[in-house]
């Protein structure tokens, strides 16, 4: 079944660290976009399981660890990135996709071009919600904005 939605972002936080275990700014900020459009959920474990249930699903440009301090290998990591990200594409056949950090949003559409899937898939970038409380407040708002006014699930 295709996915509604696909985040996608840069790279995993870390081994101890992930959305999907609920313990990073991305997730945080991700939970409080959704429910500002569907209201709050009682837990964590609450909105990933209507998270999983609206069809979304999280993916990374990059899927191994990525260099944070060497901006020249990072930008090689990112663009290696494409080609395998195209194919999770494939495989997803997302209707939207939201690129949670802007600067990744180049690599994204080349990958949803070799995917074959442009003219299908409404695509969306957000600011990544670190660095700054106005890139937190920003992902937030512009992606609830993105359910509420794009994806009117």
């Amino acid at each position: 079944m295709a996915i509604e939605i696909l985040l996608v972002t840069e790279a995993k936080s870390s081994d101890t660290k992930s959305f999907y275990q609920c313990n990073t700014p991305l997730f945080r900020s991700i939970k409080s976009a959704f429910e500002m459009q569907f209201g709050a959920f009682d837990s964590d474990q609450d909105f990933l399981t209507f998270f999983r249930k609206m069809n979304c699903e999280l993916e990374y440009l990059v899927t191994e660890a990525i260099s944070r301090k060497d901006m020249a290998t990072r930008e090689k990591q990112r663009s290696k990135g494409i080609q395998s990200l195209s194919q999770r594409l494939k495989r997803h056949r997302p209707k939207y996709i939201i690129v949670i950090m802007k600067d990744i949003e180049k690599y994204v559409l080349l990958a949803v071009e070799k995917a074959k899937l442009l003219e299908d898939t409404f695509i969306k970038s957000v600011p990544f919600p670190a660095m700054s409380e106005k890139n937190r407040i920003n992902c937030e708002i512009e992606t609830a904005k993105i359910l509420k006014d794009y994806v009117g699930l």
